[in-house]
């Protein structure tokens, strides 16, 4: 079950839009991640102005098809995007390998909280930050552990407070933990997320409000893979949860889902982007795909390259189509200033790159 979660990755995107701008390519390229094929599923974000990136997998030696073997990391790298040396700089490691956990920024660091390697599920969460400004030398400081592993969810803050939802949990609970980052003594369970089980959604923080996208249910006795195509809102002023809205259906009206796609809140803006197509991300998971499915070219798989942008004022959607660099799966969304980038991730199932597109907002949302 969780070798297909691995390997069938995230969905989204893919109406167009021709009135909209299209986002451009930034003139401050980011080299590539210096491990070797890149990774998917890592911990990412900025502490400050610098870039961090974590942990993360990879099939270093054999691509999937041909039975290679995944890798799970424990190096840490930074960078500080528009300084004259822009180069990756190899930082402390994490204390064990790890992947597809949940991370977010905050003025202290980056947070990094659950995952999963080949050994086990974790419960543990890291700060990762630069306590000395005149210091390159990160520092990783252990913050209270998660009162359970959870592996395949979504993080995000508002406030001084972490949150962290979705994914795998024990017994498939569907549990919503909170943290506060000024007293951040233990995680407190808040209300469980309504309707059905959701691996691999999305959560976006703004100043008020979680936004919880997307996701999806495998149940292995018949085989069924039920994709969440709407977007779920939650209010910590009352702990309650809404239904926000519906995602925008393809062109051809067939449903479509965030399934691990990622994204960023912008202004008054939600942006999603990544990730797989749904018809084929749900017949690969209930085995309708056959020995081939893994041997395709990456265009053959569909991974979506748009922007999806949801104004949660006017409760609109708008599509930007084809940004370059967008098409993965498992990568990391984020944005600092008026710029995107996008952290390594998949180009097709098993197979990661180490590109981190950079591109600029400036004429996207007049």
């Amino acid at each position: 079950m969780k070798i297909i979660f691995r390997l069938c990755f995230l969905a989204l995107l893919s109406i167009y839009f021709p009135t909209l701008l299209i986002a451009q390519k930034s003139d401050t390229p980011i080299p590539d991640y210096p491990i070797r094929k890149g990774v998917s599923a890592p911990f990412a974000g900025f502490a400050g102005s610098t870039l961090i990136v974590a942990g993360g997998c990879n099939f270093p030696d054999k691509p999937a098809a041909e039975g290679g073997k995944k890798v799970y990391y424990a190096q840490v790298y930074s960078l500080t995007p528009g300084t004259s040396s822009t180069q990756w700089q190899e930082q402390a490691p994490l204390p064990i390998p790890i992947a597809y956990g949940a991370s977010v920024e905050t003025e202290e660091g980056l947070v990094c909280i659950g995952g999963m390697n080949n050994d086990s599920t974790s419960t543990a969460v890291y700060r990762i930050g630069f306590p000395q400004t005149d210091s390159e030398a990160s520092q990783i400081t252990p913050l209270p552990s998660l009162p359970t592993g959870i592996d395949n969810a979504a993080a995000a803050r508002v406030g001084n407070i972490l949150y962290i939802t979705g994914g795998n949990q024990p017994q498939q609970e569907k549990a919503l933990y909170a943290l506060s980052t000024e007293q951040p003594e233990s995680w407190d369970r808040q209300t469980d997320y309504p309707g059905q089980l959701r691996v691999q959604p999305t959560l976006i923080g703004t100043d008020s409000s979680l936004y919880l996208a997307g996701g999806f249910a495998f149940n292995a006795t018949d085989k069924t893979c039920t994709l969440a195509t709407d977007i779920l809102r939650y209010d910590p002023s009352t702990q309650k949860w809404s239904v926000e809205t519906s995602i925008p259906p393809y062109p051809d009206n067939t449903p479509r889902c965030l399934v691990g796609s990622s994204g960023i809140a912008y202004g008054d803006y939600l942006i999603f982007t990544g990730g797989v197509y749904a018809p084929l991300f749900k017949e690969a998971m209930e085995g309708r795909q056959d020995d081939q499915y893994l041997k395709h070219e990456p265009k053959w798989y569909r991974f979506h390259d748009d922007l999806l942008v949801y104004h949660t004022v006017d409760k609109s959607w708008r599509i930007i189509p084809h940004v370059p660099g967008m098409a993965k799966a498992g990568g990391v969304l984020l944005c600092k200033g008026n710029t995107l980038y996008m952290v390594c991730g998949e180009i097709k199932p098993g197979i990661r790159t180490s590109e981190v597109p950079v591109i600029s907002l400036s004429d996207i949302l007049k």
